[in-house]
């Protein structure tokens, strides 16, 4: 447990905030797709786990839901509380640091949202997601593909064939999620939508990122390696990091549950 709060406080230096651009892009995305689907937001409670900065956390609350961000980083949640007090909304949200599988879920939520994390990683846990809500559920994931050449070049040179990126972040991927929707004959709406980032980081900023992700992966980094490939990765004295990737969205309501419309 320490060494993955360890992790995530790390990752909250660089992890970027709620108004990021590809971020809020692929948040607004959701959103209106769930608008469309006749999900509203205002008056609503809403869980939302493994919040991060707020990137969902924020934008709900900006529509009027009153939200419980929950998340094991006390960085991530320091940037999140920030950013809801200099946008207006903070008396909509409170944050609790804890991992899913110890928080104590003392009430149902009208909606509970998990959205791109890790902390949905055993199907205990998204039992416990099915159960925490009163009315409708949202899961948010990686699709069919996920690619990081920075990632996959750091992986193959300490001798490890790059792994599925969500199977290493211990998530679980959208079509998995569905799977277990299905044995539990839970009805669910789907979509999937491509997207890509890029990220600049200066030289030690980067190696201190390559660090972080070999150790998820449990490799030994080697300095003279990490640095070969990081000069293979540099533009204009910065390292550039890209991401391509599938994301999905699934929407499911309980059975005979009242309408949010």
């Amino acid at each position: 447990m320490e060494a993955k709060l360890t992790f995530w406080d790390n990752m909250a230096k660089r992890y970027p905030r709620f108004n990021d651009a590809s971020m809020s892009k692929d948040v607004n995305h959701i959103l209106n797709w769930c608008h469309e689907n006749d999900v509203f937001f205002d008056n609503m409670s809403v869980l939302d786990i493994g919040a991060g900065k707020g990137s969902m956390t924020i934008p709900l609350a900006q529509k009027g839901a009153r939200v419980t961000a929950i998340d094991v980083s006390a960085g991530m949640l320091e940037a999140l509380n920030e950013d809801a007090t200099q946008t207006g909304v903070s008396h909509h949200v409170q944050t609790h640091q804890s991992d899913w599988g110890a928080f104590a879920l003392a009430k149902q939520y009208d909606i509970v949202i998990a959205s791109m994390t890790p902390a949905i990683n055993e199907v205990q846990k998204i039992e416990k997601m099915l159960g925490a809500t009163k009315q409708l559920g949202i899961y948010v994931g990686w699709g069919k593909y996920r690619t990081n050449k920075l990632v996959e070049a750091l992986a193959k040179a300490h001798t490890l064939q790059e792994e599925d990126d969500c199977s290493s972040a211990g998530c679980f991927r959208v079509a998995q999620f569905m799977e277990i929707l299905n044995e539990k004959q839970i009805a669910y709406e789907s979509t999937f939508f491509d997207t890509g980032w890029e990220e600049e980081y200066s030289f030690e900023e980067a190696k201190e990122y390559a660090y972080e992700q070999l150790g998820r992966k449990e490799l030994t980094p080697d300095d003279a390696i990490i640095e070969s490939i990081l000069l293979a990765h540099m533009q204009n004295d910065k390292v550039i990091v890209q991401t391509q990737a599938e994301k999905g969205v699934v929407l499911w309501k309980k059975l005979n549950a009242s309408s949010n419309s």
